[in-house]
This record gives structure tokens, C-alpha cells and sequence, in this order.
């Protein structure tokens, strides 16, 4: 059986975790420190490779969050028993300045503007596995936030 149809479940895993309020960076939201980025660099994407633990645009502020979701990536894989040496790519975009809209409506739970999470992997079979949706964020802003005690990542 071809165990790379389970990179959809690794997607679905990834997207989860990352959306979540427990993504923690410093503290904070890590989606809104990431939507700060985006507003500091004048741009609506900011896009993480899991695979080089890199993110665009470049910054070491997410080093942590990088190292832990390249971890993440690579025990789910292990747990599926599916070699790192299968997956070409593994990429998390954040497009705060999505152009397509949601399809449903999207309860606002946050203060804000909506924003487009998508995490794919690529196969070494070409074959993209991709979850993708909507939610509302603003800017890390500590003023309005309450710093949590612990870091996830």
C-alpha cells in the first residue's frame, strides 16, 4: 500500500497545530507575530519551509517555531513510517491579503482581518497534499494581548 496518501493526514496534523492558539511564539500568537512580519515588511505573504527551517520574508525571530514544526513535521512522518527522503517540499503561506474569499462564513473570533493559512506537501511523486483555510488576525499587538506562560515551540 502506498503510505503517501497518509501525507494528508500529516497536512490536516500541521494545519491544526498551527492555526491553533497554543502556537505559541514568546508568548504570544504565533499567527499574529507572523501578521506583524508581514505589516513590518510591507508584504501579505509570509511563507515557512519546513524542510531548510527557513521563512520568507528572512528573519531569525521564528527560529524556534521553525525548529519545532520541522520536528513536528518529521515525527509524524516517522510515526507513519514515511521516510523524509518522500517529501520534495513542506511549506506553510500565511496571505494576509487574500484575494479568493471563504465559501462559508467564518466567525470572527479574534480581532482583525482575514487572512489565508495553507500548509502543502509535495511528494516525490509530484502529488500535492494541501489543507488550507480561513481565519481573522491582526497584528501582535502586547496591549491588547495576554502573554502566556508557556512557549509550545
Amino acid at each position: 500500500m502506498d503510505r503517501r496518501k497518509e501525507l494528508s493526514n500529516v497536512v490536516s496534523g500541521l494545519y491544526g497545530s498551527f492555526i491553533s492558539r497554543n502556537n505559541d511564539v514568546a508568548g504570544y500568537w504565533g499567527i499574529g507575530k507572523l501578521c506583524l512580519l508581514a505589516q513590518e515588511r510591507e508584504t501579505g505573504i509570509v511563507e515557512l519551509n519546513l524542510l531548510t527551517e527557513t521563512i520568507a520574508p528572512e528573519t531569525t525571530q521564528f527560529a524556534r517555531l521553525l525548529r519545532g514544526y520541522h520536528s513536528f513535521l518529521k515525527r509524524h512522518l516517522s510515526a507513519r513510517r514515511i521516510p523524509l527522503t518522500w517529501v520534495v517540499s513542506a511549506n506553510i503561506e500565511l496571505n494576509f491579503r487574500p484575494e479568493d474569499r471563504p465559501k462559508k462564513h467564518i466567525p470572527i473570533v479574534s480581532w482583525g482581518s482575514l487572512f489565508k493559512l495553507t500548509v502543502a506537501i509535495k511528494d516525490d511523486k509530484n502529488k500535492e497534499h494541501i489543507a488550507c483555510g480561513f481565519s481573522y488576525c491582526g497584528p501582535h499587538n502586547p496591549t491588547k494581548e495576554h502573554q502566556s506562560v508557556g512557549e509550545r515551540f
